[in-house]
């Protein structure tokens, strides 16, 4: 492998990280737009579950970094060990994005906690699934 090669696969590599870096922290911040929106709607962002849990903004961000570190990394995976890498997380992604819905439809929360909460996650998905899918390898 020629030095050309090697340095156009790290620079192809690298930008890979640079912009799913820059899709993570635009859903980060898309997290704590919907969050802040429902919270000056008068959305109480608490659930009933076990107790009383609080949705704070530090919570929604962590939340989804958390979420999107770990989709990052089943995409790599994906990535370095089967043909059809992206076609698949892009299934994964959206089954996971639809299957997190049902605990926000289905808390014990008021409809404003629960429309922020499904906002949230929608926006989430809708910045993150896209971002990541774009940068993917090519098999």
């Amino acid at each position: 492998m020629s030095a050309e090669t090697s340095s156009a696969g790290q620079a192809s590599a690298g930008s890979r990280v640079r912009n799913r870096l820059i899709g993570l922290t635009a859903a980060a911040v898309v997290a704590a737009a919907t969050w802040a929106i429902g919270n000056a709607a008068g959305a109480e962002l608490t659930v009933k579950q076990n107790g009383v849990t609080e949705i704070t903004l530090a919570g929604a961000i962590v939340s989804t970094l958390m979420a999107g570190l770990a989709g990052w990394g089943l995409l790599a995976l994906l990535e370095r060990f089967t043909a059809r890498g992206r076609q698949i997380w892009t299934y994964v992604a959206c089954a996971v994005l639809l299957l997190s819905l049902l605990p926000t439809l289905l808390a014990d929360a008021t409809i404003g906690t629960r429309l922020t909460l499904t906002a949230m996650h929608l926006m989430v998905g809708a910045v993150l699934i896209p971002s990541f899918r774009r940068v993917a390898r090519e098999a």
